[in-house]
């Protein structure tokens, strides 16, 4: 029952994308470890369906095959195609939540697909003996390919009918759910390896009240770039997670506790220039807001936004209020709010000469721009060729 190396699984992830091209007859790109290991039925890919209401669109989505080598008898893969058109981008920034299988509140576009894939996938679980005590499913995907991956990976364990161990690998995947699934899903896949570059936005997104897996578990740092860089994105370049996943050992990758957004900060206004329009900036000032709404007594209220699939805007909407109400409190909390806010201005590329107010909104607007620059460059990678 090994793990698949860094290099297999990222070409795995890789591989996902032909699944589109198969029936068109292109031969489909997999490394050349991964075929000592592995040998796939191209006749037998899983489709899922993405997309909004009025624009649906039906896709090759997962690739499936089964170990050769001795290494990986007995051993599954199930990988997964990320996002790779205007139809997926939608999905991906989809931000409200439904119900998932094992119960918990995750991403209602990521749950959709998985759900349209889910009949598929148990048939071929099934027939193959997959998922039974004496196998391993390596579910893999890159960016929405991730997200989903991560919720067959959830279904798999919690489903009393499969009772083997669940491997997860995903690179640049963005956050699949609120902080119950985070937790749940963290004990129920027996391993999880969960890939970032430092430049790549997509992790960051959907933001909080949605949590990455495993909760307050390792991440694997590939490259330390700073900043937001859509290129970060890619799985072949800029710099590519097929290049810095290219170790035969996961314990050669520089790997990192997951940034806490409980971690407490306090940022100071008069330090609002420090900040920069990068991933750990956005890790450092989701956990100041919380840092705030806690010290302002709102901590059951974060309790709630994080358990509740409310959407995304309501949740701001809710918390620009709660800081207003906060500032009235007491000098050091207006002061506390007062640098949390310079800080996400500077964050957002406004600067710090913005003359901050405590009015609902100003706040809100203060949100939405820092939002935005996330938002963006998130949807900057996610339009990008693989």
């Amino acid at each position: 029952m090994t793990t698949l190396s860094p290099k297999i699984a990222s070409q795995l992830a890789f591989a996902a994308y032909g699944a589109m091209n198969i029936s068109k007859g292109i031969k489909l790109a997999v490394g050349d470890e991964t075929k000592r290991n592995f040998s796939f039925d191209l006749t037998n890919t899983v489709k899922g369906t993405t997309g909004g209401f009025f624009w649906r669109q039906e896709t090759g989505f997962a690739l499936l095959g089964k170990g050769i080598s001795q290494k990986h008898k007995n051993d599954h893969v199930i990988a997964i195609r990320g996002s790779q058109s205007v139809a997926d981008g939608l999905t991906d920034m989809t931000c409200h939540t439904a119900g998932g299988d094992s119960g918990s509140k995750v991403h209602t576009g990521f749950q959709r697909t998985f759900a349209s894939m889910r009949p598929a996938l148990a048939r071929y679980l099934r027939q193959t003996g997959a998922g039974q005590k004496n196998s391993v499913v390596h579910c893999v995907g890159h960016s929405l390919g991730g997200a989903v991956a991560s919720l067959v990976a959830d279904w798999i364990k919690f489903s009393p009918e499969f009772k083997g161990k669940v491997y997860l690998y995903t690179f640049g995947s963005p956050r699949v759910g609120l902080r119950g699934f985070s937790v749940n899903t963290t004990g129920r896949v027996d391993k999880m390896f969960r890939c970032v570059h430092g430049g790549d936005p997509v992790p960051k997104v959907p933001v909080w009240p949605f949590f990455h897996a495993p909760y307050n578990g390792q991440e694997y740092l590939l490259n330390r770039q700073q900043g937001f860089h859509p290129a970060s994105h890619s799985m072949e370049s800029g710099p590519g997670y097929l290049n810095t996943a290219d170790h035969g050992s996961w314990d050669t990758i520089n790997s990192q506790v997951t940034s806490n957004i409980r971690q407490r900060v306090v940022l100071n206004y008069q330090n609002r220039v420090q900040a920069s329009g990068s991933a750990t900036w956005a890790d450092k000032i989701g956990a100041a807001l919380m840092t705030v709404l806690v010290d302002g007594g709102y901590a059951a209220m974060v309790g709630v936004l994080q358990a509740t699939g409310t959407s995304i805007g309501t949740v701001y909407d809710t918390v620009a209020r709660s800081l207003v109400s906060i500032t009235k409190l007491s000098v050091a909390l207006s002061d506390q709010v007062k640098g949390l806010l310079g800080h996400m201005l500077v964050f957002a590329g406004k600067g710090a000469n913005v003359s901050i107010k405590f009015t609902e909104r100003f706040v809100r607007w203060v949100f939405e721009v820092m939002l935005s620059k996330v938002n963006k460059a998130a949807k900057m990678a996610l339009g990008r060729n693989v």
